[in-house]
């Protein structure tokens, strides 16, 4: 194997890692329920509520077979968010960060149990709102560090719009979603479609990140040393 084919193929994880992100985030909302009816559970008014899988509005804790592609998909996206490496050090510390929320929603459940955790429902909903938010300061506020190698002003302008928008999309739905949550108990899954909104807005990041980088070709310059210095903003 040369130099140029050795390259694209380390390359290739990162290319790993992002399609990896896009595919089960996007896919979470759907397998979760889908999952669910397998086993006779109901739609849920959270996807959150499929940590313990109960059965229409009676919660029963005696099997949870919801909280398998629920927490699964949580600790991979937390794992994939925790190893990716960014392109600078506030975005690699975000990344990090958002990565060990990810976690920590899938280690306490949203119902607080006897014997579990202390108070792992308020810690589900804080990881939960902390990981968005991570994720929000990464697309409004660190795009910059790969954006001043797209060549076009008007491209890099509108990678930039399209960046905020899914970023104030992350940070928002989240923090709708908690307050629907504290405040009501009727909700007709309507924390269910805001979770899911939030969750497509990072899926949505990810493969907006993944044309821009392409488009760019700043990580193949990066590891062949031909990144020159970068374009006026």
């Amino acid at each position: 194997m040369n130099n140029e084919a050795l390259q694209r193929q380390i390359l290739s994880t990162y290319n790993s890692l992002r399609f990896g992100m896009i595919l089960m985030a996007a896919a979470t909302p759907v397998v979760v329920v889908l999952w669910g009816y397998a086993f006779g559970i109901d739609w849920q008014d959270s996807i959150s509520a499929y940590y313990f899988a109960p059965f229409g509005s009676d919660l029963k804790y005696s099997i949870y077979p919801g909280r398998v592609p629920f927490v699964g998909i949580l600790f991979a996206l937390g794992s994939f968010l925790y190893l990716y490496k960014g392109f600078s050090k506030r975005e690699n510390v975000a990344l990090n960060l958002a990565g060990l929320f990810a976690l920590g929603v899938a280690l306490c459940p949203m119902y607080a149990q006897t014997g579990y955790i202390p108070f792992s429902n308020i810690l589900h909903f804080t990881f939960a709102v902390l990981l968005f938010l991570c994720m929000a300061y990464t697309a409004i506020f660190c795009t910059q560090d790969t954006l001043q190698w797209i060549a076009d002003p008007e491209r890099r302008a509108r990678y930039r719009a399209t960046y905020r928008i899914i970023g104030w999309f992350m940070a928002l739905f989240p923090l709708i979603g908690l307050a629907l949550a504290l405040y009501f108990h009727a909700m007709q899954r309507y924390v269910f479609w805001i979770e899911a909104a939030g969750i497509w807005a990072f899926a949505a990041y990810w493969l907006t990140k993944s044309r821009e980088l392409k488009e760019s070709e700043v990580e193949i310059k990066a590891v062949t040393g031909t990144l020159t210095q970068p374009l006026p903003s």
